[in-house]
């Protein structure tokens, strides 16, 4: 065998490197094209729970550090059938959205229990 036929090889090996080497970014945009599909499907479908009110209300500083502390979970049938990508950008975007939700309403009760009772005279002091 002389060099040029043991050299046969190359040329399919160097196209499967180029290829390989233009490919790999569009792979990885279309991973994340799935992570941030995900993660603004989870923020969309994301609802806060109206009860973290009556928690704020109830406990103040420590149901709003709660609220904020706890990371609701994203209902499991929505991200049946999906890509590992899409599943953890809508995880991360639902439990961010939802969290946020929830301390807002947190806040909100403890706010309207600190004006009821300033209104109702709470803050007077008699001497």
């Amino acid at each position: 065998m002389t060099g040029i036929e043991s050299a046969g090889w190359r040329k399919p090996v160097a196209l499967l490197l180029i290829l390989v080497i233009f490919a790999t970014p569009l792979l990885a945009q279309q991973t994340t094209d799935e992570y941030l599909q995900g993660k603004l499907d989870g923020e969309r479908d994301a609802k806060g729970n109206p009860l973290w009110f009556l928690a704020g209300a109830g406990c103040g500083i420590i149901g709003a550090g709660a609220a904020y502390l706890i990371k609701p979970s994203p209902p499991a049938s929505a991200l049946i059938g999906k890509s590992a990508e899409y599943v953890l950008g809508y995880t991360e975007g639902y439990k961010n959205k939802a969290r946020n939700q929830n301390t807002t309403y947190a806040c909100a009760g403890w706010a309207a229990f600190v004006l009821i009772y300033a209104a109702a005279g709470g803050f007077e002091t008699t001497e």
